[in-house]
C-alpha cells in the first residue's frame, strides 16, 4: 500500500502535506479527483501532486495595460513600455504583459526582467524564428506565461545552429526559459526545436490549456525541476524524448504529472520520462516510442537443462519505452494506447496501477519495474509483448487484464542474467521475489511460462486463466517456491507445479493421455451440473490446474473437454491428482508446503 508525502517546493505550487494511506483497492476505473491522491498511493516524498496557480491557468488580459508589439518581418512596432526592440532583438526587462503579433523573420525576444517577475506573452497570430539560438529566451525571470489567444495559429522556430556550445544547457531549445514557464489558453502553438529541443524550463513546465504542436530534433517538451500539465491538446514528434523532466538531485524533482488532455507522441527515445516520479490521474494518450514495437530487435533464446531460456539481445544504448521513471510510476487513471519499442510501462523501481485503460503493443515487457509491480484496477490489455509483466514482484488485487506473451505472461525475477537463465539447481527462496494474485480477473496466453516466478506464488482471490505450454519446465505456473493457494478461481491449459500441501483451497491437477487441441474448451462441473469453472484454450496441452472457492474436500466433480466428459474427480485432500483416464496422476508434480 502507498501513503503520501508532497514535498514543499521553493516554487510554492507543490503541496506539502502528510496524509494516511487509504485503500487503494477500492479505486475504480472513474475520473479520479486531485484530493483523493492521498488516499490512493504511497509518494514516500515524490512529488505527485501539483496545485497550479493563478498565473497557469488565467488567459485573461487588459488591452489598456498591456504593452503591444507588432512584427514586420525585421522591425517591431512597439505600443506601451517595458520592452524595447534593436538589431532584431525584442528584450523585456519588467514584468508586466506583452501582445505579440505579426511575423519576425530571424529574431529573439529576450527576457530579462527582475528575478520575482512574471511576464505575460500574449501569441496574437505571431511566428518568431531565430536562426542562431531560441526564438524565446528567458534569461532572467520569475516566471513566463504563455498565453495562447483562443482563435490564433503562433509559430515558435529555431534553426539548425545555435551560438552556444552543442554541450551547453545554455539555449538549446526553441523557447528556453531559465526558471519557469507557464502555457494556457485557447489558441494554436507550432513549435519547431530544430537545433535540439523544443520548450524548455530550467525549473517547472506548467501547461493548461491550448492545442500545442512540438516538432523537435531533442526532447519536444522539458522542465528540469518538474512538468505538469492539467489540459491541452498536445502533438509530439521528438528525435529524442516526448516529455522529460531530469533533476535527479531529490526524489521530490524531476517528476511528471499529468492530470488530462490528449496527447500523440512519437519519440525516438521515451515517450513520457520522468528523473524520478510520473503521475498521471487522467488524460488521453497515443504513444509510440522507437518506432513501435515492430521496430524492436528479434529475440533470440537459447534452451538451457530444465527448459529455461537463456536471453541473446543487443546491449541498448538508448531507452526507447512509452513511459518510464527512475524511480515510481503512479497511473491512477488515464487512457493510453501504447506502441513501444521497448517496454511499455517501465520503472526503476516501482510501478502502482490503480486505474484506467491500457491498450499495449511492445517488443520487450509491458509493463516493468526493477522492484513491485501492484494492480489495484484498471483495464489492461498487452496484446504484444516479450514478457507481460514482470517485477521483483507482482501483486495484483484489482482491474481486468490480459496478457499475451512471446516469453512469459507474469515474472517475478530480479532481473539478473542468472534469474533469466536458471537452471534446476536451485537455491534459497528470496521471500522478497513473489507473485500474488487477489482480485481482479487475469487472462494469460503465453509462449513460455504463463506464471513464472523466482520465489513463490499466492492464489488468494479474482479469476486467473492461463495458457501455456505443457513441455519440459514450461507450463501454465512454474515457480522456484511453493504456490499456496488459499482462494479465488485457476483454471490452466498447461502445467501447474510446486502446490503447497498446507494451501487452505483444494487444488485438481490434471493430466492427459493425448495432446488436447487449442481451441478446447474445458470445465469442472458440480455433482449437480453446475458449470465452476471454463476456460477455452488459446493452446495445445497435456496438463491442466484447477481451483475453486466451490471445491470442498469429500465432493466429486466432472471435468468436461468440448461438452463431453471425461473423468470423475473426488477431491481426497488439499491436492488432488489424477488422469483423464481415471488414473492417479502425480506426474512429477512436486509439493512443498511452508
Amino acid at each position: 500500500m502507498f501513503a503520501i508525502i508532497i514535498i514543499l517546493s521553493v516554487c510554492g505550487n507543490i503541496k506539502g502535506q502528510e496524509t494516511p494511506a487509504g485503500n487503494a483497492s477500492s479505486l475504480s476505473a472513474s475520473a479520479v479527483q486531485q484530493d483523493n491522491i492521498a488516499d490512493l498511493i504511497n509518494a514516500e516524498g515524490f512529488t505527485v501532486f501539483y496545485e497550479f496557480s493563478e498565473d497557469d491557468t488565467d488567459d485573461k488580459w487588459n488591452a489598456n495595460s498591456a504593452t503591444t508589439i507588432t512584427f514586420n518581418r525585421n522591425t517591431a512596432v512597439i505600443s506601451g513600455s517595458g520592452a524595447v526592440f534593436s538589431g532584431g532583438t525584442l528584450t523585456i526587462r519588467e514584468a508586466g504583459t506583452y501582445v505579440l503579433s505579426g511575423t519576425l523573420a530571424n529574431g529573439q525576444i529576450l527576457i530579462n526582467a527582475a528575478r520575482n517577475d512574471v511576464v505575460r506573452l500574449v501569441m496574437n497570430n505571431v511566428s518568431l524564428r531565430n536562426e542562431s539560438g531560441p526564438a524565446i529566451y528567458a534569461q532572467r525571470a520569475g516566471k513566463v506565461v504563455l498565453i495562447l489567444e483562443s482563435g490564433t495559429f503562433n509559430t515558435v522556430s529555431d534553426g539548425l545552429s545555435n551560438a552556444a556550445s552543442r554541450n551547453s544547457n545554455e539555449q538549446s531549445a526553441a523557447i528556453f526559459v531559465q526558471n519557469n514557464l507557464s502555457i494556457t489558453g485557447g489558441g494554436t502553438l507550432t513549435v519547431n526545436g530544430n537545433y535540439r529541443h523544443g520548450i524548455r524550463a530550467q525549473d517547472i513546465l506548467a501547461i493548461t490549456g491550448g492545442a500545442i504542436t512540438v516538432n523537435a530534433a531533442g526532447d519536444a517538451l522539458r522542465g528540469r525541476d518538474g512538468v505538469a500539465i492539467k489540459d491541452g491538446v498536445i502533438t509530439l514528434t521528438a528525435g529524442g524524448d516526448g516529455i522529460q523532466s531530469n533533476n535527479a538531485n531529490s526524489d521530490g524533482m524531476g517528476f511528471v504529472i499529468i492530470n488530462g488532455g490528449a496527447f500523440n507522441i512519437n519519440a525516438k527515445n521515451d515517450g513520457i520520462q520522468a528523473e524520478s516520479s510520473l503521475t498521471v490521474t487522467g488524460g488521453a494518450f497515443q504513444i509510440t516510442s522507437g518506432g513501435g514495437s515492430a521496430n524492436a530487435p528479434v529475440r533470440v533464446n537459447s534452451r538451457g537443462w530444465g527448459g529455461r531460456t537463456a536471453l541473446i539481445t543487443r546491449v541498448e544504448s538508448v531507452s526507447m519505452k512509452a513511459l518510464k521513471a527512475g524511480k515510481r510510476i503512479f497511473i491512477i487513471n488515464g487512457d493510453f494506447t501504447i506502441d513501444a519499442e521497448d517496454d511499455g510501462v517501465h520503472s526503476d523501481s516501482n510501478v502502482l496501477i490503480a486505474g484506467g485503460k491500457l491498450f499495449i503493443k511492445t517488443g520487450d515487457d509491458g509493463i516493468h519495474a526493477e522492484n513491485a509491480v501492484e494492480i489495484t484496477g484498471g483495464d489492461i490489455d498487452i496484446s504484444i509483448s516479450y514478457e507481460g509483466i514482470e517485477g521483483l514482484s507482482v501483486t495484483v488485487s484489482g482491474g481486468n487484464i490480459s496478457v499475451t506473451a512471446g516469453d512469459d505472461g507474469i515474472n517475478a525475477a530480479d532481473g539478473s542474467a542468472a534469474q533469466r537463465g536458471r537452471t534446476m539447481g536451485r537455491g534459497a527462496i528470496n521471500e522478497n521475489m513473489f507473485v500474488r494474485i487477489s482480485g481482479g480477473t487475469v487472462n494469460v496466453h503465453a509462449a513460455h511460462d504463463g506464471i513464472d516466478s523466482n520465489g513463490n506464488i499466492f492464489i488468494e482471490g479474482g479469476v486467473l486463466k492461463i495458457s501455456g505450454p505443457s513441455q519440459g519446465m514450461e507450463g501454465a505456473i512454474d515457480l522456484d517456491g511453493a504456490m499456496y493457494v488459499s482462494g479465488g478461481e485457476l483454471i490452466t491449459a498447461g502445467s501447474v507445479i510446486n502446490v503447497a500441501s498446507n494451501s487452505t483451497q483444494p487444488v485438481i491437477l490434471v493430466s492427459y493421455t493425448r495432446q488436447q487441441a487449442s481451441g478446447s474448451v474445458i470445465a469442472i462441473k458440480d455433482a449437480a451440473g453446475n458449470t465452476l469453472l471454463e476456460y477455452t484454450s488459446r493452446n495445445a496441452f497435456y496438463m491442466s490446474g484447477f481451483t475453486s472457492p466451490a471445491f470442498r474436500t469429500g465432493s466429486t466433480y466432472s471435468l468436461f473437454i468440448n461438452n463431453q466428459k471425461r473423468v470423475d474427480i473426488r477431491i481426497g485432500s488439499t491436492i488432488t491428482g489424477i488422469s483423464d483416464d481415471g488414473r492417479a496422476y502425480s506426474g512429477g508434480m512436486r509439493t512443498r508446503s511452508r
